[in-house]
């Protein structure tokens, strides 16, 4: 459900995902300009690969229900490269996704990790650890494709266990070994 304190709602400038660091310690980055200004949130490499997958399904569901709504509006040629200043604001605990269908935006909630489960906003502000960020569909995307992108320019995932496989190797039971130990194991 989206939340509004007034009716002017408008989409992010840019928004975009990236990591910085060697593979195997990179920091995953979410990144948006908002009135001018450079918006930065750390994500897990979990979070940056669900939205490269949930986005896609995201706006297919949207289709499906507004089959009026034209394809989405995206650049040929986005700048979808990390901006300075790189401090990010919090770490994202948990990411929703909406669609916000009178302003036609798609809507990533990001609420901060330290926050508690429970989010409620008084009638005139929003709370601090809780972000809306509205884009357009195109935009989200451009988005899903970068979130896939980066995730997919770190380490191989291990076809056996999914686990990220490291330069000097990769140690996993297999499929069977996980299933008769109850799926508890370590690396």
């Amino acid at each position: 459900m989206v939340t509004y304190y007034d009716d002017d709602i408008y989409p992010v400038s840019r928004i975009t995902a990236g990591a910085i660091g060697e593979a195997g310690q990179r920091i995953f980055i979410l990144q948006a300009r908002i009135d001018g200004e450079i918006v930065s949130w750390v994500i897990e490499k979990e979070q940056a690969l669900a939205l490269g997958r949930n986005l896609p399904k995201l706006l297919a569901d949207i289709r499906a229900e507004y089959p009026e709504l034209e394809e989405p509006l995206v650049a040929a040629e986005p700048n979808l490269i990390l901006s300075e200043p790189l401090e990010p604001k919090f770490r994202v605990g948990s990411i929703g996704l909406g669609y916000d269908r009178l302003h036609d935006l798609v809507v990533l909630t990001l609420q901060d990790a330290d926050a508690g489960d429970v989010v409620e906003f008084p009638e005139d502000e929003t709370a601090d650890d809780t972000v809306q960020v509205f884009t357009t569909r195109g935009q989200a995307l451009l988005l899903s494709r970068q979130a896939e992108a980066v995730v997919a320019a770190g380490r191989p995932l291990c076809p056996n266990c999914g686990e990220p496989i490291d330069d000097f190797g990769h140690f996993c039971l297999t499929s069977f070994r996980r299933r008769w130990n109850g799926s508890d194991y370590l690396q």
